[in-house]
Parts: structure tokens; sequence; C-alpha cells
């Protein structure tokens, strides 16, 4: 009688058991597409992240302003500073802002002078996947500075700004849905008076998602 009344209390619970692990598991199914979608809801974001650049065209530009042959530009470093809204799961739009580091201009073993510059542009960001990892592409305008600091005291250097381009594609890893690790590669084309000063750029951050 006992063991038998035992047994029945068991089957009934060992049963109700998999009817809630059953449960749980359609309901795991049905939340993973949500789940997912997290990772590329619409809504704010922020950034910071570092950055390695180079100016492959500025030995020419500067040539001409240093009256100064076989000049080198050395590579710098800086940081960026983002914000930006994702309207859609593969669309967001940001601003953009990159300070590159003063750099030395070299001719042989004597320095010459300082660059340095920053930009700002508007972008369009395209995501092509939707998961925790999403690799994106860029394109923006704006505008870019670019100044000039000289050593020889009879020529003064320069501060001129102008209006830019920028191209861009990376990757935003995804760590949580709020918090994002990316990496990424721009060029920025400038135009005007800073036309020569053009840069490469290798970033890596985090971001925030709001």
């Amino acid at each position: 009688g006992a063991g038998l009344v035992g047994s029945e209390m068991c089957i009934r619970d060992s049963s109700q058991l998999v009817r809630l692990a059953v449960a749980a598991g359609f309901a795991l199914c049905a939340a993973s597409p949500a789940l997912a979608q997290d990772y590329a809801r619409t809504g704010l974001y922020i950034g910071f992240g570092g950055l390695g650049a180079y100016y492959p065209e500025a030995e020419d530009e500067l040539e001409d302003e240093l009256r100064s042959g076989g000049l080198d530009v050395d590579l710098t470093g800086g940081f960026e500073l983002l914000g930006g809204y994702r309207l859609h799961s593969h669309v967001a739009v940001e601003g953009e802002f990159e300070l590159l580091a003063k750099t030395d201009v070299d001719a042989g073993n004597n320095n010459q002078s300082e660059l340095e510059s920053w930009s700002l542009t508007g972008n369009i960001k395209a995501f092509a996947l939707t998961g925790r990892i999403q690799p994106y592409a860029k394109v923006g305008v704006g505008v870019m500075e670019a100044k000039l600091k000289n050593s020889t005291l009879e020529l003064p250097g320069f501060e001129r700004s102008d209006f830019a381009a920028r191209f861009g594609a990376g990757v935003d890893f995804y760590l949580n849905p709020g918090f994002v690790a990316y990496t990424g590669r721009d060029y920025v084309l400038p135009a005007g008076s800073v036309e020569d000063l053009d840069y490469l750029s290798f970033g890596a951050g985090i971001q925030l998602r709001f």
C-alpha cells in the first residue's frame, strides 16, 4: 500500500517535471529569435576607441610647404568618439570624431615640424548580419582640419580646414546586448586646402547600446 502510493507520487512528480522541462524547452526556442534580435534592436549607442594612423600622401604636400625634399611623416596614433542611433536592424546613422596626435615630419635626422589633424563626419552605417558578430560598412561626409607647426622661423606652418569624406569597414562583436567591442579601418579623404593630407586609420574600442 504505502510503497504503491509512494511510487504513484514519484511517477506523478516525474511526469510534472517532464512537462515543465518540455514547456521550458519550447519557451526557449520561442524566445531565441527575440534574443537574437536584441543585438540589432533600434536605439542609441555611444563608443570610444584608440587609433593608429598613416598619411600616405603627406610627404609630397609638405615638401612644397617646407621647401625641403626627402621628408618622412611618421606613423601616429589618436582616439575616436562615436555617437549614433540604430534606425533599423541593418542601418544606423552616427557622428564620428577622430583626433590624430602630433606626428614628426623629418628631413633626414632633423625634426622639421609636427603635423596633427582631426575629422568630424556624419556617417551612414550598414550591417550585413544581425547576430553577435556584425560586419559593417560605412560612408560619411564632414570636415577635416590639419595643423602644421614648424620649427623653422621663416616658414610659419599652417592651419587649414575643408570638407572631407569617410569610407570605412569593420566588425562589431557583441559581448552582451548592451556592450560591444569593435574594430575597423577608415579612409578619410579631404578636399580643397587639405586634399593631400588624406589618412588611413585602424581603430578598436568599445560601445554601449541603450
